[in-house]
């Protein structure tokens, strides 16, 4: 037996579960659920903000809701955003206090093909510009706009990113992060730019990913054994390129590299990645 792990989560969605990697970590045992209520995530886009115009940007989650109950508890979902500027001042990164963008009542789901509650939550760069007050001319690539979902239920509580454990926000079972992420970019240098994965177990990265997006197409890659590559080809005119690592389920075997098309190393990470953003030493709004 590889690992033997027990979940607690911090909030009142309590699961306990022994497994060996190679057996169904994320099997739900309905008798063992006492209550809670999650944000899956479907799908997302928008991962990357074109720095010249940044209105033009919009970060996209398609959710369910999921109370593993009667699907009944769901009240509202609030919407909040943050900006980092990565550019230090006084060697200090800028973190901008948190805003509130609106929002979601219960009434804005409709139920899918499962037969639970989904929408489709969409913000709009510009807005959150606004909301937070960021002067767009600051801008610069490898800056950081945050979005944070909270789901708030019938009985009172708040399910988000600062209370559930990372077994919730990353696993394949439930996908509820709560907490999104996207780029400010510039044009990207064309040509060929590869990734090497490693994985110190050898049986693969277990749920973990590189999202990489060229303009607005992204592409997961990941590996089932020790180690691989891949290749990504830039096109000449791009106007975006953003690499995003996804946890799994044991990212302390995890190590990876990023090389430009010239051959230099760009990123070179883990054990134990940091999730999200993956900033690059190569800056492409140099001139």
């Amino acid at each position: 037996m590889k690992k033997i792990f027990s979940l607690l989560t911090a909030s009142a969605l309590i699961l306990s579960t022994f497994s060996c990697e190679d057996e169904d970590k994320d099997r739900l045992e309905g008798g063992l659920i006492s209550g809670g209520a999650i944000l899956r995530t479907l799908s997302t886009s928008g991962a990357t903000v074109d720095r010249g115009n940044p209105s033009s940007a919009n970060m996209v989650f398609n959710v369910q809701f999921d109370d593993f109950l009667n699907q009944d508890t769901m009240e509202s979902v609030d919407i909040f955003t943050e900006f980092i500027d990565t550019t230090p001042v006084g060697n200090v990164v800028q973190t901008f206090a948190e805003v509130s963008l609106g929002n979601i009542p219960a009434s804005a789901f409709s139920a899918g093909s499962e037969g639970k509650l989904e929408t489709t939550i969409s913000v709009n760069i510009g807005d959150a510009i606004g909301a937070i007050g960021v002067d767009p001319a600051t801008l610069w690539g490898g800056d950081i706009f945050l979005v944070r979902l909270a789901l708030h239920t019938t009985d009172g509580r708040t399910f988000t990113s600062t209370n559930v454990g990372t077994k919730i926000q990353t696993s394949s079972a439930f996908r509820s992060p709560f907490r999104y992420s996207a780029s400010v970019v510039c044009p990207p240098p064309p040509g060929d730019w590869k990734i090497d994965m490693q994985d110190s177990y050898g049986d693969g990265w277990n749920g973990a990913a590189i999202n990489v997006t060229v303009n607005d197409d992204t592409t997961p890659y990941s590996i089932t054994a020790s180690e691989g590559s891949a290749t990504i080809t830039v096109p000449i005119g791009s106007a975006a390129l953003a690499f995003v690592f996804q946890g799994g389920d044991w990212d302390s075997e995890i190590t990876y590299q990023i090389t430009d098309p010239t051959g230099a190393v760009v990123a070179n990470h883990g054990p134990t990645p940091d999730i999200g953003p993956i900033v690059l030493t190569l800056d492409f709004c140099a001139p």
